[in-house]
């Protein structure tokens, strides 16, 4: 049986092989600083420029959901905000700590350039 930090790390590294660090590494500082919500939401709605960001979080939804943080199993980050949006603070506040950690293994995993 594989402990939390095994499944985090396992589903990082199979996520993390099309994104780039400097893009995933801002998330955490974002998330610290706005919460998860408002970060799901600027990631969603920037196009183009913040495509890598973009995907960082879709995996982080799917982490999520996999987890059963998020009811919606599609992984997409505009679930991520719809669920998490109606939920309690105490669901914001879990998810907002396993997208963290979830994502501190995804920036180890993500290429350096």
């Amino acid at each position: 049986m594989q402990n939390l930090e095994q499944i985090r790390a396992a589903n990082a590294h199979s996520k993390a092989g099309d994104l780039k660090r400097a893009a995933v590494s801002k998330l955490p500082a974002m998330i610290l600083a706005n919460g998860l919500l408002a970060t799901a939401a600027f990631c969603e709605a920037g196009g183009d420029s913040r495509k890598e960001m973009k995907t960082a979080m879709d995996h982080t939804a799917t982490h999520l959901a996999a987890r059963g943080m998020i009811k919606n199993l599609s992984g997409k980050t505009e679930d991520l905000i719809r669920d998490l949006s109606k939920g309690d603070s105490i669901h914001l506040q879990r998810a907002t700590s396993e997208a963290l950690a979830f994502i501190s293994y995804l920036k180890r995993f993500a290429k350096q350039k």
